[in-house]
């Protein structure tokens, strides 16, 4: 059965040239569904040539995604005085796997792992020019600094015009690497789906970030790995899942992550 799909998914990526972005990744993700997330699973790590594909299919998401952004988020600065980014964001889209609501009701799950009672600093890494991550934690909590982090100077400026124009004061985004941020003031790192390389950025955060940090990582799972980096199965030796949320229609998930305790004790020696 493993191959029938494997054929099916060939067959429509040989198709690329006839497609959009939009039509490439909603067609792959539309047959990931079909098959199911373990099916999905099982047929990548059974034909890893499939990853072949991913570099094609990772400009193909990249794509996608900015043109949503791009859609969505002049809509959204029309907006004659501030409100809350859940009461606007779209609850449909016909460019992306995923429209501004469910990306922002996503995260619900998110609230029932991660404690924010006592976070001062949430850094979100690849917050992308519609930040919805850093917006859920502004309108949910009351964590006075919540910093975004993006490779893409156009997306760090959209994201800080769009926070300014919707009035949240505690969000800004700023143009760093995640791999070169320095997470020592943070308690909560949200690392998004697209960060490359996302093993990378993790180490870094496991050298810098204090002990208690609560670590999520968006992570892909099925056919959406085609497009988008994994960490957890590289994950740095220093940390440890505690946690999963389910995946997601858009075949991803989040995964909750903490230090080693014989790591935290020597991160808290060393602090």
């Amino acid at each position: 059965m493993l191959n029938t799909w494997k054929d099916e998914l060939e067959s429509f990526i040989a198709g690329v040239r006839q497609r959009t972005s939009t039509e490439l990744i909603n067609g792959i993700r539309d047959i990931g569904l079909a098959m199911g997330h373990e099916a999905g699973e099982a047929l990548l790590d059974s034909h890893p040539e499939l990853f072949s594909y991913r570099p094609m299919l990772t400009q193909a998401f990249i794509e996608m995604v900015h043109a949503q952004d791009v859609a969505e988020i002049r809509q959204m600065l029309d907006v004659k005085e501030p409100v809350s980014f859940g009461q606007i964001a779209a609850e449909k889209t016909t460019i992306g796997v995923m429209s501004s609501k469910d990306a922002y009701t996503r995260l619900d799950e998110v609230f029932e792992h991660v404690d924010f009672s006592r976070c001062r600093r949430a850094v979100m890494v690849g917050c992308g020019g519609r930040p919805f991550t850093m917006l859920r934690i502004h309108d949910q909590t009351t964590v006075p600094e919540i910093i975004g982090l993006d490779i893409v100077p156009d997306a760090v400026e959209t994201a800080n015009i769009l926070a300014a124009k919707l009035g949240y004061t505690r969000c800004h985004a700023e143009f760093c690497n995640g791999r070169d941020y320095d997470y020592r003031g943070a308690q909560m790192v949200y690392v998004a789906s697209m960060v490359s390389p996302k093993a990378g950025v993790v180490s870094r955060i496991a050298d810098t970030a204090p002990p208690d940090l609560q670590l999520v990582l968006w992570e892909p799972y099925s056919l959406a790995r085609l497009w988008s980096e994994r960490a957890e199965e590289t994950l740095d030796p220093r940390l440890e899942v505690v946690g999963r949320t389910r995946v997601s229609r858009n075949m991803t998930r989040d995964v909750f992550v903490r230090f080693r305790p014989d790591a935290a004790a020597m991160r808290a020696r060393e602090d």
